[in-house]
């Protein structure tokens, strides 16, 4: 993998807009781009963000994402080691695989366009706030994941009253300080099944209408 490629991916190579340098997966010097209707295979590899040109993974305010995916992208067998800056950013309906945050930073992910994203498979653990955030009116499926240790599982946009509908399944969530999904909008929905969970801070759902909360074999451990 040399300076111009994006990190080793499969039909990503030429996505633009990132470059890494050599090593186990590489250290992202700019933001990859996956476009509409290609597919990023990291194979497994680490892809790590260059603090000074991505950020440090703090909770510092307007770092970039390692990986930003288009409307109709898709991406799968990537490890985000530290630094991760702000993670990855979705723009529309994407999908995702076996993604592990090795340390979630800012924010492992990041909805930053309506649509619909899919997430199967992975873990990420140690993030002084929320794993996922999401900005626009969407809908989240996530399932056979592993997080563990940060403030929220799942966080809609504070102070927003749009509408997001989350699905939790075959995931296993600890050690959140506040909540498994937290959001201010009456509107907002979650069903959680066949999930297991421990040391979960507050509630699990945050501001969730009771109307809007379903649930179904679910193990408290």
């Amino acid at each position: 993998m040399g300076g111009g490629g994006s990190g080793g991916g499969s039909g990503g190579g030429d996505s633009g807009g990132g470059t890494t340098t050599p090593g186990s997966g590489g250290v992202v010097n700019a933001t990859i781009l996956v476009k509409a209707g290609e597919t990023f295979d990291g194979g497994g590899k680490r892809f790590i963000a260059n603090k000074d040109t991505l950020g440090d993974g703090s909770q510092g305010e307007g770092q970039k994402p390692v990986f930003k995916l288009e409307d109709g992208a898709k991406l799968r067998n990537v490890v985000l080691g530290a630094p991760a800056a702000d993670g990855i950013h979705t723009y529309g309906n994407v999908t995702l695989e076996n993604i592990v945050w090795e340390d979630i930073g800012e924010d492992a992910l990041t909805i930053k366009k309506s649509g619909t994203v899919v997430l199967n498979g992975g873990s990420a653990k140690n993030g002084d706030d929320k794993v996922f955030q999401i900005n626009a009116a969407s809908t989240f499926r996530v399932s056979n994941f592993k997080a563990e240790n940060a403030g929220k599982f799942i966080r809609q946009n504070g102070g927003t009253d749009f509408k997001v509908d989350v699905f939790i399944d075959r995931c296993d969530i600890s050690k959140m300080k506040e909540s498994i999904f937290r959001t201010d909008s009456s509107s907002s929905s979650v069903t959680m099944t066949n999930t297991r969970y421990r040391d979960i801070g507050k509630e699990l759902f945050m501001g969730v209408s009771s109307s809007k909360i379903t649930t179904s074999n679910n193990t408290q451990y």
